[in-house]
């Protein structure tokens, strides 16, 4: 037989190692109670903290009494019933963990524990508390590792997607800033072949493209280039014709009249395989551009990455298409009213040459016979009537005056020196009517299409016009030169200045004229510096 001291070391190095095998705080204290109560032959075992049973034997499923078991722990009763038994002494060891918790043991019989019992489940006890608490910090350690990864998780992903979001807003403003640039271009009405080349850039840049270049389609199944960026830029030279058909991006869309888009360039058929080959492309997305309902032509996009090309990029290139659609559209009405205008200005100018000849084969040749029958009947008159001659003088006179008047009419709606000798004798002959003193200076020879003519002597004939009514000027300069395709009339005086072609409805409507024509007029009139009118007029495109 055993001694006690020996028996109790066996008792507890077996309970340590029972205890330390578990790998949580509950089983550990389950394995404890139940280890406790066969060493110590007890039918109850239970650590219990207030209000709450951490592990119990010695009772029957859902039948654990808690309220008794929490009284003994607590000191207020030194028995409990014991299931089967009845009421036992029952032994309390205070545990240091978890906090404010006991071991409490019961067993059968008259008497308690003994006290080398006692010893040994004071040793059990603090073997489980150390134990448990030992487990305990484990479990929160690990609660706390498996947190920070969970948060270190969570924050990879969070990163992630703030990154993406980050990149994506970093593309939508450099996308913003670009269609600013493009429509920038569209409002100010530049010409549509630098919108066209600004598109292609533009689309290049945010696409990340190798080559960008915009088609016009044309009635005889081909698609012209108006504009192109990036690498290979005279493969194919600007206004070449390519033969639409077979499978490719710009069949593609033309049949369909949507994007389109091509990953392995392999696939192309038709006139552009060899094309695409010789480009070394590799993918190819387009999308159409539709003006006022029609399909006008096509931006496509090419690269020579081994991946498509990413799946935002038809976004990206319809975003633009619209932009070129309102350029055409803006180049074309914009084209339909200076054609309009013009034609305006030419019937008007045919209409002041009708009534100019009217004029002078009608009315004026009338009054020139009346004056001459009228001159024959003085000439007639007997020397004994001298009031009767003189009131036919006078008569006389009054016809001459009227004969110059037309004259001047017929000169003011359209002067038949301009139709017959140019712009240069006409400028000339105004120069010597004018009723200031005109410095002319023509600097070109030769004839001028007619209605560039017609605009610049009335753009000359209205200005002197206005200085002889408002500048008290002593003298006036005209300078007309011609080169480069262009008319330049420089017209200014040393008069008071303090011009304002608003308030005038001549200078507007010889603006209308000039502007109509493709020409420019710009007027200047500081006070007490003058007055410069500058027009231009093309003369290479009439």
């Amino acid at each position: 037989m055993h001694s006690t001291a020996a028996w109790s070391t066996q008792q507890l190095a077996e309970f340590l190692a029972l205890v330390s095998s578990f790998d949580s705080e509950a089983s550990a204290a389950l394995g404890a109670v139940e280890r406790a109560a066969e060493a110590l032959d007890a039918e109850v075992a239970a650590i219990v903290c207030p209000g709450k049973l951490i592990a119990a034997i010695g009772y029957q499923e859902g039948t654990t009494a808690l309220d008794e078991l929490a009284s003994v722990a607590s000191g207020a009763s030194r028995h409990l019933a014991v299931p089967g038994v009845g009421i036992s002494p029952a032994t309390v060891v205070r545990l240091e963990h978890p906090p404010h918790a006991a071991f409490v043991l019961a067993r059968s019989g008259a008497n308690g524990l003994s006290r080398e019992e006692m010893s040994v489940l004071r040793g059990m006890a603090r073997v489980a508390s150390m134990t448990m608490r030992m487990l305990h910090l484990l479990s929160e350690e690990r609660a706390a590792r498996e947190e920070s990864q969970r948060q270190a998780a969570e924050n990879a992903r969070l990163l992630a997607t703030l990154t993406e979001r980050q990149t994506l807003l970093e593309w939508l403003a450099n996308e913003q800033a670009a269609l600013r640039r493009v429509a920038t271009l569209v409002a100010r009405g530049v010409d549509q072949e630098a919108v066209f080349t600004a598109v292609a850039e533009e689309v290049g840049r945010l696409a990340s493209a190798d080559l960008v270049q915009i088609f016009r389609y044309e009635a005889d199944s081909t698609a012209v280039r108006v504009a192109f960026w990036g690498a290979h830029p005279d493969v194919v030279g600007i206004g070449v014709g390519l033969p639409v058909g077979g499978y490719n991006v710009l069949t593609l869309v033309q049949q369909t009249g949507r994007p389109a888009r091509i990953d392995d360039a392999t696939q192309v058929t038709g006139g552009l395989a060899t094309l695409a080959r010789s480009l070394g492309i590799r993918s190819a997305v387009g999308s159409p551009i539709v003006v006022d309902s029609q399909l006008w032509g096509v931006v496509v996009a090419t690269t020579a990455w081994p991946v498509p090309m990413p799946a935002e990029t038809e976004r990206r290139i319809s975003a633009f298409t619209g932009l070129v659609a309102t350029a055409i559209s803006n180049a074309q009405a914009r084209a339909d009213l200076a054609a309009s205008r013009a034609r305006v200005v030419a019937a008007s100018d045919e209409t002041r040459r009708r009534i100019e000849r009217d004029l002078h084969d009608g009315i004026q040749q009338r009054v020139v016979t009346l004056a001459l029958g009228l001159r024959g009947v003085i000439d007639a008159v007997p020397r004994r009537l001298p009031e009767l001659r003189e009131q036919l003088t006078r008569t006389e006179r009054g016809l001459q005056d009227l004969l110059e008047e037309v004259r001047e009419i017929s000169r003011g709606l359209h002067p038949a020196i301009l139709s017959e000798a140019g712009l240069g004798p006409a400028l000339r002959s105004l120069a010597r009517r004018s009723a200031v003193l005109v410095e002319l200076d023509v600097q070109f020879a030769g004839r001028l299409p007619q209605p560039i003519e017609v605009a610049a002597y009335y753009v000359v004939s209205e200005a002197l016009t206005n200085i002889a009514k408002h500048a008290d000027a002593s003298v006036a300069r005209v300078t007309v030169e011609a080169h480069n395709g262009l008319l330049r009339i420089h017209v200014t005086d040393d008069g008071i200045g303090g011009a304002d072609p608003a308030r005038g409805s001549g200078l507007v409507g010889i603006a209308d004229r000039v502007e109509a024509l493709g020409g420019t007029i710009a007027i200047s009139s500081p006070s007490d510096a003058g007055t410069i009118v500058v027009t231009e007029l093309p003369t290479a495109c009439m």
